[in-house]
């Protein structure tokens, strides 16, 4: 009986051997002449089902030898890289389970390739991978292999060996962004980093980065900050976005986190990274490099970090001299603030402030009408007290893309507190024309865009409530201002339209010429603001250099005022000219 089924047994694979050797001549007939992608699909025709029996390797050595020899692999990993091109060929990831499947036999079968498969990863042909919960691992095929199968040529590993620091970072990108989409484990994207480096001794930034002596992880670390301030001019990164992905979903990711934020991990500790907004936000969701780490590892790279910046810098000794004019409470208000930015009272004022447990920063709210001079005040207030002013063009902060707008609100207090942190006076933070940004936030917000504004607003209110420095807003639609926001404001100043007082002594500070007469007739007959008898002053002044200024006469002056008005009459009081 035990004779019977031996036989009997021999006689089927017998018979199965003949089979698959049929089937691989025909598949060799049909496929001359023969190609890499040709041959990958004879081995997968003939491995369907076949349980990866000694018949199959028989059969498919003619195929197998063809890829090996044009792929510089061994017949087996010829194999397996077949079996595992139609594994992911849809963009997905194949493993050991996978080929178990497709050729109907255990798994544990196939453990006896896995030496094969070690092999594989480190000639680049394969890159392994976990994906999910899953403890198996899985292999991806690279892009360029296909290619090279595409074209019947040998697939050899990219070479790792740069010519300068921009191309060294591109090649980490490419690293980086495969891990990213998980296409690369962490383990084989430490080797990875690793062997770039060791290639790129020569580059000024690998010898600084070596000087570090620094972990493999914190070297991994140290090079993505890096690689997104030269190509992408990024100077702060999100953890859970931009750095956290770069390690395992397990302890060591958490530690990361937890080292980061808390400031024990070594790339704090030792002045490399820092938090973003550490003063500011007290977040621990951001992170950049330090100056110091910056000057010694990108020295000689040239960066554009504020190439586009929504803030202008205007230096108190460039503001030009003008005369002020105000009514009685609002020359008050200047007076008091001009006072407090004097650097000696300004220094005694914070001292104690700090010493009583009380915020440092100092916040402005200057309302009113459009062209009372709110706008003029900041810079004479900045002019007098020698302070720069960073004025935020809030037109530029607001992106249609939306993230990017946040982004930007916390660029500009991140800068505020470098230019703070690199200033001999405490420079003034002046958001111009701020109705977009501290009106009234959406309740229930749901459009996307309802929710960026809310967003907007709420790191606004953070940085008021962490501010250190001075902070001046103004806006002409005080009436919209959220009720957080008017708390935040530590000083408001309303600037209504001049009365006929202080639109005289305007009239005259501007057009001198001009007799007491008309300046007064002016003054009684128009409700002007400051700055719409600026205009005025400017249009007499361009028409007296083109047609002389005996040619100006009272009725074009009534005519400038009357194109002024355009049918609008307001109401007065102070203005800064």
């Amino acid at each position: 009986m035990y004779k019977a089924n031996r036989n009997r047994l021999f006689d089927e694979q017998q018979n199965e051997g003949n089979q698959l050797k049929k089937r691989a001549n025909k598949l060799a007939k049909a496929n001359k002449p023969m190609t890499v992608l040709k041959a990958v699909n004879c081995i997968l025709e003939l491995a369907e089902d076949a349980e990866m029996s000694e018949e199959f390797w028989v059969a498919s050595k003619p195929f197998a030898d063809y890829v090996a020899k044009r792929m510089k692999t061994s017949s087996t990993q010829a194999v397996l890289l077949a079996l595992l091109v139609e594994a992911g060929s849809v963009g997905k990831t194949g493993a050991i389970s996978d080929i178990a499947r497709y050729t109907n036999c255990r798994n544990v079968k196939m453990m006896q390739y896995y030496h094969d498969l070690e092999e594989l990863v480190e000639m680049g042909f394969l890159r392994k991978t976990k994906k999910g919960y899953s403890r198996e691992t899985n292999y991806i095929i690279p892009n360029a292999l296909i290619d090279a199968m595409n074209k019947n040529v040998a697939y050899e590993k990219p070479s790792y060996v740069c010519c300068n620091v921009i191309e060294l970072f591109q090649k980490f990108y490419e690293l980086t962004h495969l891990r990213y989409e998980e296409e690369l484990s962490s383990e084989l994207l430490l080797e990875e980093v690793q062997e770039l480096i060791q290639k790129n001794k020569k580059i000024p930034f690998v010898k600084e980065l070596l000087k570090l002596h620094l972990d493999d992880d914190d070297e991994l670390v140290v090079m993505h900050f890096c690689r997104h301030l030269v190509l992408n001019n990024e100077d702060t990164l999100d953890m859970e976005l931009n750095i956290a992905y770069l390690f395992k979903e397990n302890w060591e990711r958490s530690n990361f986190i937890r080292s980061m934020a808390n400031g024990t991990h070594p790339l704090i500790v030792e002045g490399l990274i820092e938090h973003a907004f550490d003063e500011g936000f007290h977040s621990t969701k951001e992170y950049r490099m330090t100056d110091a780490a910056r000057k010694q590892l990108l020295k000689g790279i040239e960066l554009k970090l504020d190439e586009h910046s929504p803030c202008d810098l205007i230096m108190s000794k460039k503001i030009v001299k003008k005369d002020l004019f105000f009514a009685k409470d609002v020359d008050e208000h200047m007076r008091r603030l001009t006072q407090l930015l004097d650097e000696k009272e300004y220094q005694k004022i914070c001292a104690r402030l700090k010493k009583g447990g009380f915020r440092e920063g100092f916040t402005c709210l200057f309302y009113g009408a459009p062209g009372t001079g709110k706008t003029e005040s900041v810079l004479q207030l900045a002019r007098l007290s020698g302070r720069d002013v960073m004025q935020v063009n809030i037109s530029d902060v607001k992106s249609k893309w939306v993230g990017e707008s946040e982004k930007n609100i916390k660029g500009i207090f991140d800068r505020y507190r470098n230019m703070v942190n690199n200033s001999k006076k405490m420079p003034i933070l002046l958001f111009n024309e701020a109705d977009a940004i501290i009106n009234k936030r959406q309740e229930g917000a749901e459009r996307a865009v309802d929710k960026m504004e809310n967003s907007i607003q709420n790191i606004i209110l953070q940085e008021m409530e962490n501010l250190k420095g001075i902070m001046i807003a103004t806006t002409n639609l005080e009436e919209n201002m959220d009720k957080a926001f008017e708390r935040r404001f530590l000083y408001k100043v309303k600037f209504n339209k001049p009365d006929y007082e202080q639109r005289a002594h305007i009239w005259q500070s501007m057009m001198p010429s001009l007799d007491k007469d008309t300046l007064s007739r002016l003054a009684a007959n128009y409700n002007f603001s400051g700055g719409q008898i600026e205009n005025i002053a400017r249009k007499y002044s361009v028409d007296c250099i083109l047609y002389g200024k005996r040619s100006i006469r009272q009725d074009t002056i009534e005519k400038y005022c009357q194109e002024e008005t355009l049918g609008q009459k307001t109401a007065k009081i102070g203005f800064m000219k």
